[in-house]
């Protein structure tokens, strides 16, 4: 096949999947091993890892290694990027995995040293996408990265950025770390998030404050009338201590 005419397949093959293809795809799509030889000793394509190409469109991408990975994993099947690598891709802590780590609904193996696998049900609450990747949400990783007895620095690291994410629900990150709270020397998941994260009392009180304007619109006119006056907001605070004491 021509050269311009490989590339262009490619390019369509490449383009819902950040400009990477694997060997398996060309091949479906008409080209050989000659082919992908020829456009990668010329330069048009690059290497990523064995079975994976990235194209001229692929762009610099953080993730580019670990969507390779992830590419050839999921030729054999459904797999979610999980534990070390999840953290990675929702920037939570300061992790350097040594290998891509994916989760599966079935036992899998791999004799490459950078590919590792765990076997789990994942249910669709579990799931997100960031960046085209399916990979586990910033709970089920922090629960996951606490279950696999990450160091304490460490995990430490992942929960005080897990925290700081709006989106994430403190309660239900507490409630999720709870049952391996105890190998960490602490009675529940709050005890172990006090202690990791510094900023898990703003976030939980910042939690508590948002579901009760959400669900109280009379709350809600009550706190804007009271933080448009003078030392509204120590007003507030000290409503807010008395109705939490109530």
């Amino acid at each position: 096949m021509r050269a311009v005419d490989a590339l262009e397949v490619l390019e369509l093959l490449g383009s819902t999947q950040r400009g990477l293809v694997t060997t398996a795809q060309a091949r479906e799509s008409g080209l050989s091993g000659v082919d992908l030889t020829r456009l990668t000793d010329s330069g048009k394509l690059h290497r990523v890892r064995h079975g994976v190409y990235a194209l001229p469109s692929a762009g610099a991408d953080r993730l580019q290694d670990l969507r390779g990975a992830w590419l050839a994993a999921s030729a054999n099947g459904d797999v979610v990027v999980s534990g070390a690598s999840a953290a990675v891709v929702h920037g939570l802590g300061d992790l350097v995995p040594a290998a891509h780590e994916f989760t599966a609904p079935v036992r899998r193996q791999s004799t490459l040293p950078d590919l590792r696998f765990h076997r789990a049900e994942l249910s669709d609450d579990d799931l997100t996408v960031v960046d085209g990747l399916p990979v586990t949400t910033v709970v089920r990783t922090a629960a996951d990265l606490a279950a696999s007895l990450l160091d304490s620095d460490h995990l430490a690291g992942v929960l005080s950025a897990a925290v700081e994410n709006l989106d994430v629900d403190v309660e239900e990150l507490a409630q999720a770390l709870s049952p391996y709270a105890r190998r960490y020397g602490f009675d529940s998941g709050r005890a172990l998030l006090a202690e990791a994260a510094p900023g898990y009392v703003a976030a939980a009180l910042s939690s508590a404050v948002r579901t009760a304007v959400t669900h109280s619109p009379r709350f809600r006119k009550q706190a804007l009338k009271l933080l448009a006056e003078p030392d509204g907001a120590k007003t507030l605070l000290s409503f807010l201590e008395e109705r939490l004491a109530s």
